[in-house]
């Protein structure tokens, strides 16, 4: 019996962690495009423009259950450059650390 009560309750886990790792579990979102001789830095009024989370500011990314990876600068092309934000799922459970 303990058995059998133990396989329903580790199918349980198993079926709900399978649930959670179905959401999407990365972003990859882009502030506005400026000059890079002259680009200043994102402030707390940046809104980042995301694929999966939608354009929002990073106060309103936390908000919504997304975690700061990284924040860096890229080229767009040879004059313009943008921030780049690197975002995670703060309720995602991860098999290895990271995906």
């Amino acid at each position: 019996m303990r058995a059998l009560i133990r396989f329903a309750g580790g199918a349980a886990l198993l079926a709900a962690c399978a649930g959670v790792q179905a959401q999407v579990a990365a972003d990859i979102c882009y502030g506005p495009s400026q000059p890079a001789s002259g680009a200043s830095p994102p402030t707390s009024a940046t809104v980042f423009a995301c694929p999966q989370a939608g354009s929002k500011t990073v106060a309103q990314l936390a908000a919504a259950g997304w975690g700061l990876v990284k924040l860096a600068p890229v080229m767009l092309d040879d004059v313009n450059s943008a921030p780049q934000l690197t975002l995670r799922r703060k309720d995602v459970l991860f098999r290895n650390g990271f995906q």
